[in-house]
């Protein structure tokens, strides 16, 4: 299972920052001003993340390059040109590194790591931890709120891919790992509406639904996916529906986390096209060589014979646009 880590630009109630924040203290005075909106991040080009890829840890500013180091540190593994990214903004912003140092204490005390670490719930030392503490979690999720099951399947997750643990499917859709089927967003938002039919959230939840019409059939863009899901709480909330989770609705997360599709394993390669990492890794060799010629088929293959498919999803995007548009035509009939 691979996740993306999170960072600033994606943080569901920011509950992950409140535990960068409350372990790197120095951090609060470096990064007071940053500004963590949205808008923020949404018109920087790629090359303004330390993970263009993916557009994660933005260095554009002093206090967000300190921001992203700080997501960092408490992040699963990231490829090593993200850590050289990093650490060479640290350099030029002349961002003290005592910033992140961990006392004994801490060390010693980050190794009782918890699910839920502010609560000190659910313990993981193994891999037989995890296992129980997925078991657990599905048992209390709908007495959670919103903001721990962000931060509580996030952790588990993390746990997870560290011990080589494999979590349900439906665990990682609660996580939010996955694409939303619009059409299924779109059903569900119309049964809130019928739920509230003759109040004013009815209407609401209609132009929310009316909102969708033209987006693609499937939305991979986290940051639209947490708002979209942040509003519907809020509207549940206002409507006095949320009672209803679990029986005849489901609960924000999993109405906007709505497929079995993990995000990590797809991409968004032109207008309303997403690319199966699986499919295109099982094309031969040589299909990416008569499509990209030999030289750039090279780099997504560290044997000369087969595919690497994490190396694929990282060159795709970077392509010119010329042999963008062509090698979108030859891939379509395998979307």
């Amino acid at each position: 299972m691979t996740t993306i880590p999170y960072d600033q630009t994606c943080d569901p109630g920011y509950s992950h920052l409140r535990v960068v924040l409350d372990r790197f203290p120095e951090l609060k005075e470096v990064a007071k001003t940053a500004n963590i909106d949205d808008n923020e991040f949404s018109n920087l080009p790629d090359d303004s993340f330390a993970w263009p890829g993916k557009r994660r840890y933005p260095l554009h500013t002093r206090e967000h390059t300190a921001l992203s180091l700080g997501y960092r540190k408490l992040a699963g593994a990231v490829p090593t040109e993200v850590d050289q990214m990093l650490e060479k903004a640290a350099s030029v912003y002349e961002i003290d590194p005592s910033i992140f140092e961990v006392s004994e204490a801490e060390k010693t005390a980050s190794e009782e790591r918890y699910v839920f670490p502010e609560k000190q719930r659910f313990l993981v030392k193994t891999a037989e931890d995890v296992k129980l503490a997925e078991q657990r979690i599905r048992e209390v999720y709908p007495q959670l709120t919103v903001e721990d099951r962000a931060e509580g399947l996030f952790n588990l997750c993390k746990f997870a891919e560290e011990l080589g643990v494999t979590l349900s499917p439906s665990t990682e859709k609660l996580a939010g790992f996955t694409l939303t089927s619009t059409r299924k967003l779109k059903d569900w938002l119309e049964a809130r509406q019928e739920v509230t039919r003759g109040r004013v959230y009815g209407d609401a939840f209609a132009k929310l639904a009316e909102s969708l019409e033209g987006v693609a059939p499937e939305i991979h863009d986290r940051t639209f996916q947490v708002e979209l899901a942040s509003a519907i709480h809020e509207l549940d909330k206002e409507a006095g529906i949320t009672n209803l989770y679990g029986r005849k609705l489901p609960d924000p997360i999993q109405t906007v986390f709505n497929s079995e599709k993990l995000a990590a394993n797809t991409l968004e390669f032109g207008t309303g096209m997403m690319l199966d990492k699986n499919k295109l890794a099982a094309l031969p060799l040589s299909f990416w060589k008569d499509l990209l010629g030999d030289s750039i088929a090279a780099e997504i293959s560290s044997d000369g014979e087969t595919v690497n498919p994490e190396a694929l999803m990282h060159l795709l995007p970077t392509l010119p646009a010329d042999v963008k548009a062509i090698a979108q035509k030859q891939l379509a009939s395998y979307v």
